[in-house]
């Protein structure tokens, strides 16, 4: 018996052939989405090795230079035979004077490195920055020699006065020291304090130093605010165990909060002259005119009170934070890690204490 109603099998297989034409575009788009989310995602974990080795850079910056043997066998006047000769701590910061608080780029060629790619950096020394834990006392709930010349509460108003003045924003000082009484022991990491809301409203974009942003077409008073800036990371620490500050090695938020004017530009006769000065020990009264007036272009009377009390008398620069990028294509990583210099004869090797994946 023949049916009354032709096509069906012709119905059929249309049906059929477009259901396995959706089934096989769907297979498709998922596979052109997933090739490229892996290649997104080995660009990414490249980048982020390249970025957590760039660390090596910092420590060939950090290894002193050998003297090379004509410069041993130079001649010289009998005006300079006198001269000094500079102490390891004096050639380390002539030696870094170009990368320190600066940023630096490496640009990576497939033909000579095996990749193409850059690699920027922005060093900075733990030791210009605030321990802190040096201000207050946990056990016995108040700020360190209240009372004293050396008043930490007096200090961390002041500072937080200035933080309030370049932020425009209110003083932290009543939200800081609040929850300073709440704690029974030390800050283990300068982000806790992003759990303040307070601190979260002003340093929850600004929490570490930034690379350079070199944009034309950005207004000159956005530039401006951006020049201004401060950062968490910047002003504080956890990772020294000292309770001053080095002068040699403000961090960049501390030079903008004592309105210095550091000279950025130092050829080496200068530099000599000017890092020659480092002294194991230091009395700032009469030393900082005589050493750090010219390069910071401030007098001594001139520093607040309350900062005088935390410059450091003696010097150490064994910890480092650095800011760490590299760009591959259009992927970038940047890391901010915290290393501790270990030397031995001339040899630098770098402790990693802490990295934060920014």
């Amino acid at each position: 018996m023949m049916h009354t109603k032709r096509g069906y099998i012709l119905f059929l297989m249309f049906t059929i052939l477009s259901t396995c034409s959706v089934l096989i575009s769907l297979y498709f788009s998922q596979v052109v989405v997933y090739r490229q989310l892996i290649q997104m995602l080995t660009e990414k974990e490249k980048t982020n090795r390249l970025a957590l080795s760039a660390v090596c850079l910092v420590q060939g910056l950090m290894t002193p230079k050998e003297e090379k043997n004509e410069e041993k066998q130079k001649t010289i006047p009998a005006a300079q035979a006198k001269e000094t000769k500079l102490s390891n701590d004096q050639q380390f910061l002539i030696q870094l004077f170009d990368c320190w608080n600066k940023e630096l780029s490496y640009q990576l060629s497939g033909k000579d490195d095996g990749l193409d790619a850059k690699i920027f950096l922005n060093l900075q020394s733990e030791q210009g920055k605030l321990n802190i834990n040096s201000l207050y006392d946990f056990e016995k709930k108040k700020f360190l020699f209240e009372g004293t010349p050396k008043d930490r509460k007096k200090l961390c108003s002041w500072i937080f006065e200035k933080i309030a003045t370049i932020t425009k924003k209110p003083t932290l000082f009543p939200a800081f020291e609040k929850y300073l009484a709440k704690r029974d022991f030390d800050i283990n990491d300068v982000t806790e304090l992003l759990s303040i809301k307070e601190f979260a409203e002003v340093f929850q974009d600004n929490l570490f130093i930034e690379f350079a942003k070199t944009n034309e077409s950005q207004p000159a008073e956005q530039q401006q605010n951006n020049d201004s800036k401060i950062f968490l990371t910047d002003l504080f620490t956890t990772s020294t165990e000292q309770e001053t500050i080095n002068p040699w090695l403000f961090s960049p938020s501390w030079i903008k909060i004592l309105d210095l004017k550091p000279k950025q530009k130092l050829n080496d006769e200068e530099k000599k002259k000017i890092f020659s000065q480092i002294a194991k020990n230091a009395n700032w009264d009469s030393d900082w005119d005589k050493n750090l007036k010219d390069f910071y272009q401030k007098e001594y009377k001139n520093i607040p009170q309350e900062i005088k009390t935390i410059l450091t008398t003696e010097f150490e620069a064994n910890i480092f934070s650095l800011l760490l990028k590299a760009n591959i294509k259009e992927t970038n990583s940047t890391i901010f890690t915290i290393v501790k210099i270990r030397a031995k004869d001339r040899l630098i090797r770098l402790d990693v204490l802490k990295t934060y994946q920014i």
